[in-house]
């Protein structure tokens, strides 16, 4: 196992007492976070795993002997419907991203949620990954997603992923981080015709389901996003903890727990937003604005150097 995985499994297990806690992972395909030797762990995906079979026959990484199996089928009926009883973790690595209504998606989690249980996501940082061409997710768009209850992505999310997804090889988190790539020097892997071969089945065919990244995400700006949901009412979840982006890792984690007090879920999510670094220190980025910066903390320096000469009375006019 790849030292970014063993991190991400770190992260997702940690404080869990396996011994005691009935789990469930979402989307585990080939690389379960959680295994049946050392937890009660149950496995859900949208289709069966002939399904997944069909849906990955492409890719010859995915094959019958290495697909975990899967318990339950969660496609187009709440989740509390499709599993018996509560769960104390909710796990999903790599997989709320594609989900076409997150909002919707994350509610039904939690439903299945045991007191004191938790959601543990682990996400793709958009600054570090095959999405750094994409504009970030707006709130309306997950809004809009949730009014619709969809099931399947947006053509136009369809499209946009394909229009500007970057091939997997350009892509390097400590390169990114370095400096050394950029994504104005990236290039989309698809020309323009072959994104509209992705989008046209979508287009003649709405339950038709492509697999795509339907949303392009941050550490602080999830957090951001999450705020107004939290203080309307439309996810009374938390933040419980969140993983903040390392290289040469790509990803990061978000913590969620019900909480039904609406001043403590929001100020949750506004403290993730304050402690996401961005940029992150040591990287490109951060150099490039302390650089921005330094002329204009210079240039405050100098004016209250100046201005501490002056004649005390007349320092008092200038103010």
């Amino acid at each position: 196992m790849s030292d970014i995985f063993l991190k991400r499994q770190a992260a997702l297990r940690r404080g869990i007492d396996f011994s005691r806690a009935r789990c469930l992972e979402i989307g585990a395909l080939t690389t379960p976070v959680l295994t049946r030797g050392e937890s009660d762990v149950l496995y859900a995906d949208r289709v069966d795993t002939e399904g997944l079979l069909r849906q990955f026959a492409w890719d010859p990484g995915v094959s019958r002997d290495n697909l975990v199996p899967v318990d339950v089928v969660w496609l187009d009926r709440p989740l509390k419907e499709c599993v018996d009883g509560l769960f104390d973790l909710v796990v999903a690595s790599h997989v709320a991203e594609h989900v076409p209504d997150l909002i919707g998606w994350l509610h039904e989690a939690s439903e299945v949620l045991s007191e004191g249980g938790e959601i543990r996501l682990m996400l793709p940082d958009a600054r570090f990954s095959f999405d750094a061409l994409r504009g970030l997710t707006r709130l309306s768009d997950l809004l809009v997603a949730w009014m619709q209850k969809r099931r399947t992505p947006d053509p136009r999310d369809i499209l946009d992923f394909a229009l500007n997804k970057v091939r997997d090889s350009d892509v390097r988190c400590q390169d990114f981080h370095d400096g050394l790539a950029l994504p104005g020097d990236m290039k989309a892997q698809y020309s323009l015709e072959e994104a509209l071969d992705w989008v046209r089945p979508a287009l003649s065919d709405p339950s038709h389901y492509v697999d795509v990244h339907c949303w392009v995400l941050t550490p602080r700006h999830f957090a951001t996003l999450m705020v107004p949901l939290a203080r309307e009412g439309i996810l009374e979840l938390a933040c419980a903890g969140f993983e903040d982006t390392a290289p040469p890792g790509f990803e990061f984690g978000v913590f969620f727990r019900v909480e039904p007090d609406v001043e403590r879920r929001v100020e949750s999510w506004e403290r993730m937003a304050r402690q996401a670094a961005d940029p992150l220190p040591g990287s490109a980025a951060a150099r490039r604005m302390r650089e921005e910066t330094a002329p204009r903390v210079e240039a405050r320096r100098g004016w209250r150097e100046r201005l501490m000469a002056v004649p005390g009375r007349v320092r008092r006019l200038l103010r």
